[in-house]
């Protein structure tokens, strides 16, 4: 029996990007099984393809080339890349003849309809990426011509929720304001500077002291 590796991924630690780990694991050991192929070895990332060169996708195309399986199984192409650079290197695999299956898309990738359309797909993906990105730009250009910071309060501020302006932080304001005006004495280098506003009682976030 032929060996597989298996790929799976989500964008972030956080948030499974619309499909889970756990979903696309069951799926992909369902469709194994089905298709009487033994998975070797799964390979497991929190990290948006969109990222060329993730580490652990790095990592198995390495094995893969190396004779370690003789193939690989991936949920979806967009699993799989977002970004041109990584489909290429799926696509050097086939071209090497290594089985590459997708759960999702019932493509015969050996056949030239089949490959046609899965880079088809890709561009789909990679171009998801680009204007997902764009979009992004312009929701936090809207927000800073609003007069909102759409980001975490900076030191000396608070959050007051989404959509509202951030508010002075009555226990840290009145140090950045010290910073400011120690510094601009120039008698305290940056390293003196957070020594003295320790020294006044200046704590980080989370700090016990």
């Amino acid at each position: 029996m032929k060996s597989y590796f298996a790929y799976t991924r989500v964008s972030t630690v956080k948030q499974g990007d619309g499909v889970s780990l756990e979903a696309q694991h069951d799926a992909i050991d369902e469709y194994a099984r089905r298709h009487k192929l033994m998975v070797s070895a799964w390979y497991e990332e929190k990290e948006t393809a969109a990222k060329r060169g993730r580490p652990v996708f790095s990592d198995m195309l390495r094995s893969i080339r190396s004779g370690k399986a003789d193939g690989l199984i991936i949920h979806k192409i967009d699993r799989s890349a977002r970004n041109p650079y990584d489909w290429a290197a799926i696509s050097e695999l086939l071209d090497e003849g290594i089985d590459v299956r997708f759960v999702h898309e019932s493509l015969d990738l050996t056949s030239r309809g089949g490959r046609i359309t899965a880079d088809i797909q890709a561009v789909i993906a990679a171009d998801y990426v680009r204007n997902l990105r764009e979009e992004c730009l312009k929701g936090i250009e809207g927000r800073l011509k609003q007069g909102l910071f759409p980001f975490s309060s900076p030191i000396g501020y608070l959050d007051q929720g989404p959509g509202k302006p951030k508010i002075l932080d009555p226990e840290r304001a009145p140090f950045v304001r010290q910073a400011f005006e120690l510094y601009a004495t120039q008698q305290y280098s940056f390293l003196a500077l957070i020594k003295e506003l320790n020294r006044r009682g200046f704590r980080n976030r989370g700090a016990n002291q």
